[in-house]
């Protein structure tokens, strides 16, 4: 484990490195709300494509149409809500920026690619957006993903921790160290070995963190300040009273985690957040639970941000994969005692998203 306090080997890191992502188109949005359509060359024998799309700030945005070269229609259309409830490959909305990860073994891209389109969502409702004066870019991205011929040849999560004064990891090594050794038994069945390469200390938010999946205004707002990171790192913030804002379903409601999209990987808000302070305790209390208890909801959120859904929604609504039961790691309540343990094939996903690095 490496662990360096303060933030500069962050940007040192950085200095002559290449990006692992490669641009392949560029287009607008039209007054319809929706892109031109993309075709991606194929891909060869890749594990999967990841595509990371790019547009304007303040603009959400969703996948429209997704077209393999089989011809399989995997999205067709616009759709309502935080992510499509129909589409063959579920995909989330994003925030001025997305990844969008594609297994090949649920799209064919190796010889004659992909097809796609972008539409923009309306933030505060997330319903499509038909029309508008503006015409904001879209940049598209992408890098092939291979895996190993070992499927349980081992992976590195680098992780950088940004600790806020108001959290009861601030200034504490020695729970900090705890927290990542409970955090690696916890993703060890995947064979995931996350690695903590930083920490940052901020100082605590003046407010609550009011957060929803069109706003990530607060969550930027922390992220502003902090020295840029390495590609592959993924941020895992501890700060705050974190609340699910709905404007429409409110009342606000505290979290135990938050990770603004499925997958993570791009956008001004791309990290993990964890409260900092008990948003139900008189006063600015820390939020104090056992560190075995707030690794696993580290471990879900991480599912989330490699590209996991949740295994069954409160509604019912099941996440794609054939082999996960609604006591899982991955449920929507994580700290229900039952909530443990991943299937192959969510194993399978996690191990997909470019920050899962060779080790």
């Amino acid at each position: 484990m490496g662990l360096v306090l303060g933030c500069d080997a962050d940007v040192d890191a950085l200095a002559g490195t290449t990006s692992a992502w490669l641009e392949v188109a560029a287009t607008a949005l039209s007054s319809e709300g929706e892109s031109e359509r993309v075709a991606i060359d194929g891909q060869g024998s890749a594990a999967a494509l990841a595509l990371r799309v790019t547009t304007d700030p303040g603009v959400c945005f969703q996948l429209s149409e997704l077209v393999d070269g089989d011809g399989q229609v995997l999205v067709a259309g616009r759709s309502p809500g935080p992510f499509c409830r129909d589409c063959r490959l579920r995909s989330s909305m994003a925030v001025e920026a997305g990844v969008f990860v594609l297994p090949a073994d649920s799209v064919a891209f190796a010889d004659a690619g992909v097809s796609l389109r972008v539409a923009r969502v309306a933030c505060d409702t997330l319903t499509p957006l038909r029309s508008g004066d503006d015409r904001p870019t879209v940049r598209i991205d992408a890098q092939a993903v291979s895996l190993p011929d070992d499927p349980d040849a081992p992976r590195t999560l680098d992780l950088r921790f940004v600790v806020a004064a108001d959290s009861i990891l601030a200034g504490d090594g020695s729970r900090q160290r705890a927290m990542l050794a409970a955090l690696a038994e916890e993703l060890a069945p995947a064979g995931l070995s996350p690695q903590l390469v930083a920490v940052v200390d901020i100082g605590a938010p003046a407010e609550d963190l009011h957060v929803h999946a069109g706003d990530h205004d607060a969550l930027a707002a922390l992220l502003a300040e902090v020295p840029a990171r390495a590609e592959q790192t993924i941020d895992v913030v501890f700060a705050g009273c974190l609340l699910y804002d709905d404007p429409i379903f409110g009342p606000p409601r505290p979290l135990e985690g938050y990770t603004p999209r499925i997958p993570g990987g791009a956008g001004p808000a791309d990290a993990v957040f964890m409260p900092g302070r008990d948003c139900l305790a008189i006063g600015d209390a820390p939020l104090d639970l056992p560190v075995d208890a707030q690794a696993h909801v580290l471990a879900h959120e991480l599912g989330h941000y490699l590209g996991l859904y949740h295994a069954v929604e409160a509604d019912g609504l099941g996440d794609q994969l054939d082999d996960t039961e609604a006591n899982n790691l991955m449920h929507f309540r994580p700290g229900l005692a039952t909530s443990v343990g991943l299937s192959p094939a969510q194993v399978r996903v996690m191990r997909m998203h470019p920050a899962a690095q060779p080790h």
